[in-house]
Protein backbone atom coordinates (compact mmCIF):
# COMPACT_ATOMS: atom_id res chain seq x y z
CA UNK A 1 0.00 0.00 0.00
CA UNK A 2 3.11 2.23 0.46
CA UNK A 3 2.81 2.61 -3.46
CA UNK A 4 -0.28 4.51 -3.10
CA UNK A 5 1.42 7.25 -1.05
CA UNK A 6 2.60 8.96 -4.53
CA UNK A 7 -1.07 9.13 -5.86
CA UNK A 8 -2.16 11.64 -3.07
CA UNK A 9 -2.72 15.46 -3.77
CA UNK A 10 -2.32 17.58 -1.09
CA UNK A 11 -5.62 20.10 -1.27
CA UNK A 12 -5.44 22.00 1.45
CA UNK A 13 -3.19 25.39 0.70
CA UNK A 14 -3.58 24.66 -2.90
CA UNK A 15 -4.60 27.43 -4.50
CA UNK A 16 -7.76 28.19 -6.66
CA UNK A 17 -7.53 27.14 -10.17
CA UNK A 18 -6.37 24.82 -12.39
CA UNK A 19 -3.34 22.15 -11.58
CA UNK A 20 -2.60 19.66 -13.71
CA UNK A 21 -1.27 16.17 -12.42
CA UNK A 22 0.15 13.17 -14.32
CA UNK A 23 0.26 9.39 -12.96
CA UNK A 24 1.34 5.51 -13.76
CA UNK A 25 -0.28 3.19 -13.42
CA UNK A 26 1.89 -0.01 -13.78
CA UNK A 27 1.86 -3.23 -12.14
CA UNK A 28 2.88 -2.11 -8.59
CA UNK A 29 0.14 0.22 -8.59
CA UNK A 30 -2.57 -2.92 -9.31
CA UNK A 31 -0.74 -5.37 -6.97
CA UNK A 32 -2.35 -2.71 -4.25
CA UNK A 33 -5.86 -3.82 -5.49
CA UNK A 34 -7.38 -7.38 -4.96
CA UNK A 35 -9.38 -7.76 -7.84
CA UNK A 36 -6.35 -6.49 -10.21
CA UNK A 37 -3.15 -8.41 -8.83
CA UNK A 38 -0.66 -10.01 -11.23
CA UNK A 39 -2.13 -7.16 -13.90
CA UNK A 40 0.73 -6.40 -16.40
CA UNK A 41 0.46 -3.22 -18.38
CA UNK A 42 0.87 0.49 -18.04
CA UNK A 43 -1.85 3.17 -18.11
CA UNK A 44 -1.62 6.88 -18.22
CA UNK A 45 -3.59 8.94 -16.17
CA UNK A 46 -3.93 12.55 -16.50
CA UNK A 47 -5.93 14.50 -13.80
CA UNK A 48 -7.10 17.89 -13.62
CA UNK A 49 -8.16 19.39 -10.31
CA UNK A 50 -10.02 22.40 -10.04
CA UNK A 51 -10.07 24.24 -6.96
CA UNK A 52 -13.00 26.79 -6.53
CA UNK A 53 -14.01 28.18 -3.07
CA UNK A 54 -15.96 26.01 -1.97
CA UNK A 55 -15.67 22.21 -3.66
CA UNK A 56 -12.90 20.87 -5.64
CA UNK A 57 -13.62 19.17 -9.26
CA UNK A 58 -11.93 16.55 -10.40
CA UNK A 59 -11.18 15.86 -14.35
CA UNK A 60 -9.21 13.35 -14.84
CA UNK A 61 -8.63 10.50 -17.87
CA UNK A 62 -6.68 6.93 -17.97
CA UNK A 63 -5.42 5.22 -21.16
CA UNK A 64 -2.95 2.73 -22.14
CA UNK A 65 -2.50 -1.12 -22.10
CA UNK A 66 -2.81 -3.73 -19.55
CA UNK A 67 -2.45 -7.84 -20.33
CA UNK A 68 -5.71 -9.80 -20.34
CA UNK A 69 -6.58 -13.48 -20.82
CA UNK A 70 -8.98 -13.83 -23.69
CA UNK A 71 -12.37 -15.06 -22.47
CA UNK A 72 -12.77 -17.24 -25.67
CA UNK A 73 -9.08 -18.87 -26.27
CA UNK A 74 -7.79 -18.36 -22.84
CA UNK A 75 -4.65 -16.53 -24.73
CA UNK A 76 -3.02 -13.70 -23.18
CA UNK A 77 -3.71 -10.63 -25.27
CA UNK A 78 -2.95 -6.76 -25.24
CA UNK A 79 -5.97 -5.07 -24.26
CA UNK A 80 -6.55 -0.80 -24.61
CA UNK A 81 -8.02 0.91 -21.88
CA UNK A 82 -9.48 4.16 -21.70
CA UNK A 83 -11.54 6.21 -20.06
CA UNK A 84 -12.82 9.49 -18.61
CA UNK A 85 -14.53 10.89 -15.08
CA UNK A 86 -15.13 13.86 -13.95
CA UNK A 87 -15.37 14.12 -9.26
CA UNK A 88 -16.94 16.53 -7.62
CA UNK A 89 -15.07 16.96 -3.60
CA UNK A 90 -17.05 19.24 -0.98
CA UNK A 91 -15.72 20.04 2.19
CA UNK A 92 -17.86 18.11 4.84
CA UNK A 93 -18.08 17.40 8.41
CA UNK A 94 -19.00 13.71 10.23
CA UNK A 95 -22.48 14.59 10.08
CA UNK A 96 -22.59 14.31 6.18
CA UNK A 97 -23.40 11.33 4.42
CA UNK A 98 -23.42 8.63 6.40
CA UNK A 99 -20.49 6.59 3.68
CA UNK A 100 -18.88 9.97 2.79
CA UNK A 101 -20.76 10.18 -0.68
CA UNK A 102 -23.67 12.41 -1.00
CA UNK A 103 -26.21 13.98 -3.42
CA UNK A 104 -26.14 18.31 -3.58
CA UNK A 105 -29.90 19.17 -2.31
CA UNK A 106 -31.94 17.09 -5.37
CA UNK A 107 -29.80 18.87 -8.07
CA UNK A 108 -28.34 15.60 -9.42
CA UNK A 109 -24.80 16.64 -8.48
CA UNK A 110 -22.86 13.58 -6.83
CA UNK A 111 -19.93 14.71 -4.63
CA UNK A 112 -17.20 12.78 -2.41
CA UNK A 113 -17.03 14.43 0.88
CA UNK A 114 -13.37 15.55 2.22
CA UNK A 115 -13.48 15.50 6.36
CA UNK A 116 -11.94 18.57 7.61
CA UNK A 117 -9.49 16.22 8.58
CA UNK A 118 -7.56 15.17 4.98
CA UNK A 119 -5.17 17.00 3.85
CA UNK A 120 -5.32 15.45 0.17
CA UNK A 121 -7.55 13.43 -2.06
CA UNK A 122 -6.62 9.91 -2.79
CA UNK A 123 -6.15 9.94 -6.53
CA UNK A 124 -5.00 6.46 -6.24
CA UNK A 125 -8.55 5.23 -5.44
CA UNK A 126 -10.25 7.63 -8.15
CA UNK A 127 -7.90 6.32 -10.99
CA UNK A 128 -8.72 2.54 -9.62
CA UNK A 129 -12.57 3.31 -10.25
CA UNK A 130 -12.26 5.07 -13.24
CA UNK A 131 -9.93 2.22 -14.66
CA UNK A 132 -12.28 -0.39 -13.39
CA UNK A 133 -15.33 0.75 -14.75
CA UNK A 134 -13.53 1.36 -18.36
CA UNK A 135 -12.47 -2.55 -17.88
CA UNK A 136 -14.55 -4.58 -20.69
CA UNK A 137 -16.82 -7.29 -19.08
CA UNK A 138 -15.94 -9.57 -21.94
CA UNK A 139 -12.16 -10.00 -23.34
CA UNK A 140 -11.81 -11.58 -26.39
CA UNK A 141 -9.63 -11.28 -29.89
CA UNK A 142 -10.80 -9.48 -32.49
CA UNK A 143 -12.25 -11.48 -35.21
CA UNK A 144 -9.34 -14.42 -36.44
CA UNK A 145 -6.95 -13.44 -33.92
CA UNK A 146 -7.52 -16.07 -31.72
CA UNK A 147 -5.70 -19.09 -30.80
CA UNK A 148 -6.49 -21.30 -33.91
CA UNK A 149 -5.61 -24.91 -31.54
CA UNK A 150 -8.18 -23.66 -29.42
CA UNK A 151 -10.32 -22.57 -32.53
CA UNK A 152 -10.56 -26.32 -33.65
CA UNK A 153 -11.37 -27.47 -30.32
CA UNK A 154 -14.15 -24.96 -30.04
CA UNK A 155 -15.69 -25.86 -33.08
CA UNK A 156 -15.55 -29.68 -32.33
CA UNK A 157 -17.55 -29.15 -29.13
CA UNK A 158 -19.67 -26.35 -30.20
CA UNK A 159 -23.74 -26.96 -29.74
CA UNK A 160 -25.85 -25.74 -32.45
CA UNK A 161 -27.25 -22.57 -30.71
CA UNK A 162 -30.52 -22.71 -33.34
CA UNK A 163 -32.67 -24.86 -31.06
CA UNK A 164 -35.19 -27.46 -32.47
CA UNK A 165 -38.53 -26.51 -32.95
CA UNK A 166 -41.51 -28.16 -32.91
CA UNK A 167 -43.59 -28.80 -36.06
CA UNK A 168 -46.58 -28.92 -33.76
CA UNK A 169 -45.84 -25.24 -33.54
CA UNK A 170 -44.86 -24.75 -37.34
CA UNK A 171 -48.36 -26.46 -37.98
CA UNK A 172 -50.20 -23.88 -35.59
CA UNK A 173 -48.14 -20.85 -37.29
CA UNK A 174 -49.79 -21.71 -40.83
CA UNK A 175 -53.10 -21.53 -38.97
CA UNK A 176 -52.48 -17.83 -38.09
CA UNK A 177 -51.88 -16.71 -41.32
Amino acid sequence: MNKLKEYRVAHKGMNEGKHRFRFTLDREFFDCFEATKGTEGEMIANMEIVKHGTFIEVNAGVEGKVNATCDRCLETMELPVRGEAKFLLKQGGRNNEGNGEGNDEGNGNDYIVLLPEDDYIDAGVLLYEMFMLNYPIRVVHPAGECSPEMERVLERFAIDAEPAIDPRWEELKKLIK
